[in-house]
């Protein structure tokens, strides 16, 4: 019988023992690590993520089990998958040699069949593909050094760890070859058999059993070194990708304000103040850095690196650990504030809220919601946070707007243009256009509101305003931290809206966009919201809107990160900027899904910019490197921040264009 003579049979009692003692010690160092990991995720709070299990599955097929994300960059997707699929496919022959140790005799029990021949054939080539994999990330650590990855000696330990897994498991089937103990085709190992060709039958079982030794301590030391460094994710990553946030990626957390006293505490504060998935995330991070890749603030040298904030706040969750634990059954939230004793807050007040680093995060770890939390924790709780951030929330409570101007003044961008108002319609509208703070009031935002106009006149579409019934959105007060000004902002916009019965909304600005559509039914405000690029799009595609005036102009086009990565909305801007006759655009290194943000996100429009290299300069020069200074946008915050920086930079003939401007100006009159 093939398979028939194992480790168990030459280990005899005392090894049979001290195996059984091995495997205690090593599954029971295993079992206490993570039930101290999982005692301190109860401690976090609240978080629904076991809903919608049919979306979650898929997720997790797609994110976890099919690497997707992986392949952006593709070098370390390839490695990756090789060592991942490696792992899985020889983890089945690693846990029957434990069994053999602790059954002697065991094997598994159809690899006598055709499918256990399969198996193994195919387990020797994925361990070449593993020990293929580890060089590539070998080299990739010592040779080319990319700036995103965070080198440590735990990294090379792990490589070390997994290599020898599949060095003695192939020793281990080379042994059993030379032996005539299988006759399954595996080339590998049967290349390797040849060194043991003439050894005696004594020898071949010695050489087994030090393989088999030598492999399953590894295993044991391996497993118990994961939980206490960053590849803890090799047991919480399928958790992570399967307990993922399924809203809309732009859409934050609503907080509750209606059931509040005097204990509560807003926002995050300390390492408790986390949910548990928030604290899963910090499990979670491998340090792989692509998080900071593309990160505004770490290439424009802020003190914001996602990966090292993630750090930090997961350092002191484990520095904390045993006081928080205590006795079981008696755990405690921590007293020790995370800002600014852990997080220095120029970090925290430094994030645009692009979401470069959720894009590029292969586990699905989340940063934006930790950062804006602890934003509400200094505004509401200890009215901490920038003098700046003061003028425009009074503006925004106030006068209904960040620019501090009046409300009676909010439509006085369309005198002479026949806008009808809400108010004056009777409801007789298909579209609301939602002008926005910067349409109504920024003089660039101004003649895009009028182009805007323009167009949906010429294409017959029938819509209204509010005027000076229409409000800041809120966006940039909640991704500053001061949700109750928010959500005083969207109750009223909601009201005003669905007294006029409103049901679709187009508007220029994807941060209104992005708010109206993702933020706003938790106030009772569903709307069929699409930004002015789209429905433009779609108005010139069904012939409505007819571009004839040839415009020679050779532009750079730039994704507006609300609108690009966080909306998914890539293709409209394009498709009108091709629509054009005469003009050329050209593609930045850095665009689509990987634009770089223009530094005007998550509340730093009204922020002054203290440390570093300028966001908005640095975007610019990106453009530039195209060869045009001519730069084209499809945001009204872009197009002021890089209008700012040809200034700053003293590109005085050099124009930053909106595409609906472009488009009004080749419609003909």
């Amino acid at each position: 019988m093939l398979h028939e003579a194992t480790a168990g049979t030459f280990l005899g009692i005392s090894g049979h023992i001290w195996f059984i003692l091995l495997t205690i010690v090593g599954i029971g160092g295993v079992v206490f690590s993570l039930s101290r990991r999982f005692q301190l995720l109860t401690l976090g709070r609240a978080a629904d993520r076991f809903d919608r299990l049919g979306e979650r599955f898929k997720h997790l097929m797609v994110f976890a089990i099919g690497q997707k994300k992986m392949f952006k960059d593709p070098f370390a997707g390839v490695y990756h998958v090789m060592i991942f699929y490696g792992f899985l496919v020889v983890s089945l022959r690693t846990v029957s040699m434990v069994i053999e140790g602790i059954l002697p005799g065991w094997s598994l029990p159809f690899l006598d069949t055709g499918i256990g021949h399969f198996y193994l054939f195919s387990k020797d080539i994925f361990e070449v593909l593993v020990l293929v994999g580890l060089l590539l990330a070998a080299y990739r650590r010592a040779i080319q050094k990319p700036f995103r990855i965070i080198l440590s000696k735990q990294a090379w330990l792990v490589l070390g760890l997994i290599g020898i897994l599949m060095v003695t498991d192939l020793g281990s089937e080379a042994v059993r070859i030379a032996a005539g103990m299988s006759a399954s085709f595996m080339p590998v190992s049967s290349l390797l058999s040849k060194f043991f060709a003439g050894v005696s039958t004594a020898g071949l079982q010695g050489w087994y059993t030090a393989f088999w030794w030598i492999h399953l301590t590894t295993l044991y030391a391996f497993a118990n070194e994961l939980p206490y460094g960053k590849h803890f994710h090799v047991y919480t990553a399928f958790f992570n990708v399967f307990f993922a946030n399924l809203d809309a990626p732009g859409k934050l957390p609503t907080m509750d304000l209606e059931n509040i006293d005097e204990d509560t505490r807003f926002g995050i504060a300390s390492v408790t103040d986390l949910t548990w998935k928030q604290m899963l995330d910090l499990y979670t991070c491998t340090e792989c850095g692509r998080c900071r890749e593309f990160c505004p603030t770490t290439l424009s040298d802020k003190p914001l690196q996602p990966v090292l904030f993630t750090k930090m706040v997961r350092n002191e969750l484990y520095k904390e650990q045993n006081e928080l634990l205590g006795s079981p059954g008696n755990g405690k939230p921590s007293e020790v504030e995370l800002v600014p004793g852990i997080v220095d807050p120029d970090i925290v007040w430094a994030c645009t809220t692009c979401r470069w680093c959720e894009e590029a995060c292969p586990l699905d770890i989340s940063y934006v919601d930790k950062i804006v939390e602890m934003r509400q924790n200094l505004v509401l709780d200890k009215a901490e946070f920038p003098d700046e951030a003061q003028i425009a929330f009074r503006g925004m409570e106030v006068n209904g707007n960040p620019w501090q101007l009046a409300p009676e003044t909010r439509a006085d961008w369309a005198e002479g243009l026949d806008v009808p108002l809400a108010a004056e319609s009777g409801g007789d509208f298909e579209y609301l256009f939602w002008v926005g703070c910067a349409g109504s009031y920024d003089d660039a935002g101004k003649k895009v509101s009028q182009a805007m106009v323009k167009i949906l006149k010429a294409a017959g579409v029938r819509f209204a305003i509010l005027g000076p019934e229409e409000m800041c959105t809120g966006d940039s007060a909640r991704r500053l931290g001061n949700e109750y000004l928010f959500q005083v902002l969207a109750q009223q916009n909601v009201e005003t809206m669905q007294g006029y019965g409103v049901g679709k909304i187009v508007t220029n600005c994807p941060h209104c966009f992005n708010t109206l559509a993702h933020e706003y039914p938790d106030f009772g405000g569903s709307f069929e919201v699409v930004h002015g690029t789209q429905l433009v799009a779609d108005l010139v595609r069904s012939g409505r809107v007819k571009l004839t005036r040839a415009i020679e102009a050779d532009l750079a086009y730039h994704d507006p990160c609300y609108l690009g990565r966080t909306n998914g909305e890539l293709e409209a801007p394009r498709f009108l900027l091709n629509a054009i006759p005469g003009l050329k655009f050209r593609e930045a290194r850095l665009s689509h899904e990987k634009s770089m943000c223009c530094g005007a996100g998550g509340g730093r429009m009204w922020l002054e910019e203290k440390l570093g290299e300028r966001i908005n300069q640095l975007r610019y020069g990106q453009l530039k490197e195209t060869g045009t200074s001519e730069m084209c946008v499809a945001c009204p915050f872009c197009h002021v921040m890089l209008s700012n920086a040809q200034q700053e930079l003293g590109d005085e003939e050099a124009r930053t264009h909106d595409v609906i401007e472009l488009v009004a100006e080749a419609v003909e009159a």
